[in-house]
């Protein structure tokens, strides 16, 4: 067994390594921009910190790499959803509908697609037992920080950005609004998931906090399937949770996804079940910071 643990370490490290050279090779910014968030984000977790957890925790380098490697091959695969999601609708954009209404209207347009795009994507990910195999995936977080915003499977992730971008798509909008949802999703993630305990009131409601979005990680039975977007939108649909005297304390899922290891979430999808129950893991109380 220990030859087996130390020979998986070996791969993971390996891979980490082949994602940073390939991150420098094709998305050179981009691995400066995580270590920029690196030096933001590990002295807000530090000083505000909700859990007690090391830095260095275990699968820090998987999320490491599916950070680095991930967005490249989402564009790709996201790029091949959408055109085969609205090709047969492809008409439809000859008329850029867009460029008829008020410059206000299509921004407020633009946000409320999104948004809703992203909350049924996600929650069809949920429960669709195929797309859930993939959606798995995330929900294996047990440490929730700002990195473990990037395990995602990245067929999962191409197919929720198939749903914010195909409307979009179809009414006519530029890249311009494409490149602003893309970088407004990615900070919502990595701030969502962040390990502090900072609650925010005046915007609790309104934008995804972490304290809103570790109850959708949550493996408490209360929490199952809640939370899968923006607050009002869930709340629209019913799918809202957020106890104003409790904090979520609970992670994970029954589904067996290897806890670490790049390349074997890449494969789970494939052989895994479908199971949805929480799984054990559980914060102990000694590891909670105060509030």
């Amino acid at each position: 067994m220990i030859v087996v643990a130390g020979s998986r370490r070996s791969v993971v490290g390996l891979t980490f390594l082949g994602a940073v050279v390939f991150a420098l090779l094709f998305r050179g910014p981009s691995v400066f921009g995580i270590a920029a968030l690196f030096v933001l984000f590990v002295p807000l977790e530090k000083a505000f910190a909700l859990r007690r957890q090391r830095v260095f925790r275990p699968g820090l380098f998987t999320d490491l790499t599916h950070l680095l490697v991930n967005s490249f091959l989402v564009t790709g695969a996201t790029l091949v959803l959408a055109v085969a999601m609205s090709a047969h609708l492809l008409w439809v954009r000859r008329f850029r509908l867009v460029e008829q209404l008020p410059a206000a209207f299509a921004v407020v347009l633009a946000v409320a697609l999104i948004a809703v795009g992203d909350y049924w994507g996600h929650r069809l990910a949920h429960q669709v037992p195929f797309l859930w195999r993939f959606h798995a995936v995330h929900h294996s977080i047990e440490h929730m920080d700002w990195v473990a915003s990037g395990r995602l499977h990245p067929l999962d992730s191409a197919f929720t950005r198939a749903f914010t971008i195909v409307p979009l798509l179809l009414l006519g909008y530029g890249t311009g609004v494409f490149a602003g949802a893309a970088v407004a999703v990615t900070l919502i993630a990595l701030f969502q998931h962040a390990n502090v305990r900072l609650r925010f009131p005046g915007i609790r409601w309104v934008l995804p906090t972490p304290e809103w979005h570790h109850w959708h990680h949550s493996s408490e039975p209360e929490a199952i399937d809640k939370n899968f977007g923006l607050p009002v939108v869930d709340k629209i649909f019913g799918t809202a949770h957020l106890p104003a005297d409790r904090r979520a304390q609970r992670f994970g899922t029954s589904e067996p996804v290897p806890p670490d290891g790049y390349l074997r979430h890449l494969v789970h999808p494939f052989r895994a079940s479908t199971g949805r129950a929480a799984a054990p893991t559980e914060v102990r109380a000694a590891d909670v910071v105060g509030e």
